[in-house]
């Protein structure tokens, strides 16, 4: 409820008539006591309300009736000693006040008990005009209206109220018209009275230029008071009554309520200005506080707000602050990247959007991603150094780009650019599957692009029919969009054999072992291709497991596979000992040059007493001696195999002799090939010699050239 509202409740309004019986409940025109509208009499003294409102005379008995009630209407007062009481302090109070409508009502009440016959006062037309006008001004303040018009009524029917001389007061009235008058008299009064209270307060308010009326601007009187002005009022009813009892009535015209609202809103103005004067007196005090209350209240306000203003502009400016540094882009990029942190595709997907619309962001397709993240936390970390610079990583897949604002800040959003991909294979309609899902084209073909989907670590597998076979293939691939964009997922079956220095190793491709060599070899299954399919071997040797370098598989069907074991004896350091070993025989089979046998003693392990260079040497000597008619004889070896086995290396190789003889001899030139199977070499590779040439050899060729 508004501060008009309350006003409006507390304050009546003279707009009761005593005397009306058509208004509820009231008071007997004659003796003052209490009636209904439905009474035809007064309980009390028996006076005749019937003939009251029809305005016809009293019956004759009438007069005497009217002796005994009132005698009763004076033993009830008297019995009612609390609301006797109360009348009497609120008679002595309107006395102390000296108030000029407290001396009216008291002449009145004496002049009706000494001369019956005295009439009312004669009253100015203007006053009663300026009464009734004011009186229709405050009646027409709405509820709902604006406080500055209220106020503004509130001084147009204070101005209404002119200061005019009310006359002096008539004896001739009849007894019941002057009972009704005084009691008409004093509750008017009151009412006037908390009006012009009420107006002196809403000036005060509107004279300290505040906006508003508040709650402590407006004070009704207080619950005291009202008890008085209650006893008062009683007191006031009950002398009236038993004074105007004996009283006639010799009104020269009836008196308006309006009219005597007037007269006694200007008596109390009168007092109040009386008042005023006397600052000694209890009844200046009020007035005195009355207009020293608003000036204070007005001062307490201005601090008020003042106090206000200032705390705001500092909640402000500690706002405006801490917004700078919290929402500024580097804290916003260690919030994003905090949460990046978390590995928890929920919260990845709520901090970070998609930069296309062609694929929005999710906890299901940006799992890839936070698996990416999770196996590489560096990733993380250069990418947010790149951001802190640019607003995109150099291989482009985050951003950290403007989106908005938070209030009056800039917002920042981590973006991320979803990738494609072209996926190429060799047979005609293969099936993609990309994370378990089937992201094959409506018209599949050798080459087929898939996209769009967010960056990170994937399982791709290929599969297609290849006649009666189903091939498939595997990866898991890291996408980034900086990646090369074509996948090679050939599809095709090769078939390798392996060759090894070792006997019996073991096979590996992919890290899946394919089965053991045999003597030194091992001939696989079909396979199928992939761009990064490697082969290696494992083998014990001391008691230690070796493996051979990785060789990866070509696209050719039928290939051979050399993977050797490097701390061995090797194929290539085999053939490489025994090319130097008979090119230093040939030298020495010829008759021009120095027959060498201390530099070829050297490729064997027991030097000069090893059998195979002793055999060599027999055979220069034979080949320099004149009778035999020979030039000079060429070597020519092939190594056929190396193996290692419980740390003897033995070799398989062919030499082939071709031997020129003189021209003088006439011989055409010879060329032998003889086959050597188990020769023994040591298995430093190091240091790499001849033991023997084995007890096995073949001659598998001896021609003639033509």
């Amino acid at each position: 409820m508004n501060r008009l509202s309350q006003l409006k409740m507390n304050t009546h309004l003279f707009a009761t008539d005593l005397g009306d019986l058509g208004a509820g409940e009231f008071f007997c025109p004659n003796c003052g006591a209490p009636i209904m509208t439905s009474d035809k009499q007064c309980a009390n003294c028996g006076f005749d309300l019937v003939a009251y409102r029809e305005g016809r005379p009293q019956p004759a008995t009438s007069t005497s009736a009217s002796a005994t009630p009132t005698s009763e209407a004076q033993s009830a007062t008297s019995v009612a000693s609390p609301t006797s009481s109360a009348a009497t302090s609120a008679s002595a109070v309107a006395a102390s006040e000296n108030s000029p409508l407290s001396q009216a009502a008291t002449s009145t009440a004496a002049s009706a008990t000494s001369t019956p016959d005295s009439a009312l006062p004669n009253v100015d037309e203007r006053v009663i005009e300026s009464a009734a006008s004011a009186a229709a001004i405050l009646s027409a303040i709405q509820a709902d209206e604006n406080p500055e018009e209220v106020i503004a009524k509130l001084k147009a029917a204070t101005q209404q109220l002119m200061p005019e001389d009310l006359g002096s007061p008539a004896s001739a009235q009849p007894e019941s018209s002057a009972s009704l008058s005084s009691r008409r008299e004093a509750h008017i009064a009151d009412k006037t009275k908390d009006i012009s209270d009420i107006v002196d307060q809403v000036r005060a308010a509107t004279d300290s230029n505040q906006a508003h009326l508040l709650p402590e601007d407006l004070k009704l009187e207080s619950t005291a008071a009202s008890s008085a002005q209650s006893a008062t009022r009683m007191s006031r009813h009950e002398k009236a009554t038993t004074n105007d009892a004996a009283a006639s009535y010799t009104a020269q015209r009836a008196i308006t309520p309006e009219e005597r609202a007037a007269a006694s809103l200007k008596q109390d103005a009168t007092a109040k200005a009386t008042a005023s004067e006397q600052p000694d007196e209890p009844a200046a005090k009020p007035t005195a506080t009355q207009k020293d209350e608003p000036s204070h209240s007005s001062h307490k306000s201005k601090r008020k707000w003042w106090i206000i203003a200032i705390i705001v502009v500092v909640i402000l400016l500690g706002a405006f602050v801490f917004g700078q540094q919290y929402f500024s882009r580097g804290a916003q990029l260690d919030r994003a990247f905090a949460v990046l942190a978390t590995n928890n595709p929920s919260q990845v997907s709520q901090i970070m959007a998609s930069s296309s619309t062609d694929l929005r962001l999710t906890p299901g397709n940006s799992r890839p991603f936070v698996r990416f993240t999770k196996a590489n936390p560096q990733y993380l970390k250069k990418s947010k150094a790149q951001l802190k610079q640019a607003s995109s990583t150099k291989d482009g897949t985050l951003g950290f780009i403007k989106e908005g604002h938070h209030f009056i800040f800039t917002a920042y959003q981590l973006t991320i650019t979803p990738t494609y991909r072209t996926i190429s294979t060799d047979l005609p309609a293969p099936s993609i599957y990309l994370d378990g899902q089937n992201v094959t084209a409506k018209k599949p073909a050798a080459t087929q692009k898939i996209g769009p989907f967010i960056p990170g670590t994937y399982t791709l597998k290929v599969e297609a029919q290849s006649g009666d076979k189903t091939l498939s293939r595997t990866v898991h691939p890291t996408f980034l969009v900086a990646d090369a964009q074509t996948i090679d997922m050939t599809l095709k079956p090769v078939t390798p054999v392996v060759h090894s220095n070792v006997a019996n190793a073991t096979v590996y491709v992919n890290n899946e072992n394919k089965g053991t060599l045999q003597n030194g070899q091992l001939k696989l299954p079909a396979l199928n291709w992939e761009a990064n399919l490697k082969l290696h071997l494992e083998t014990q040797i001391a008691g230690k497991t070796v493996k051979t370098k990785a060789v990866t598989l070509t696209k050719a069907t039928n290939q051979s596979i050399d993977a050797n074991f490097t701390n061995l004896p090797t194929k290539a350091q085999t053939q490489d000992l025994l090319n130097r070993l008979y090119q230093t025989a040939g030298n020495a089979t010829n008759a021009n040059n120095t027959n060498n046998t201390a530099a070829l003693a050297a490729f064997f392990k027991n030097g000069t007493n090893a059998a195979a260079y002793k055999k060599l040497a027999t055979f220069i000597s034979q080949a320099r001696d004149s009778n035999s008619n020979i030039d000079h004889t060429d070597f020519k070896v092939q190594v056929e195999q190396v193996l290692t086995s419980n740390d003897q290396t033995t070799v398989n190789f062919t030499v082939t002799y071709t031997t020129s003889y003189v021209q003088t001899a006439g011989l055409q030139t010879r060329i032998q090939t003889y086959r050597y199977t188990g020769a023994h070499l040591t298995s430093a590779s190091k240091n790499l010699q001849v033991i023997d040439f084995g007890s096995h050899e073949e001659k598998t060729a001896d021609n003639n050239a033509n």
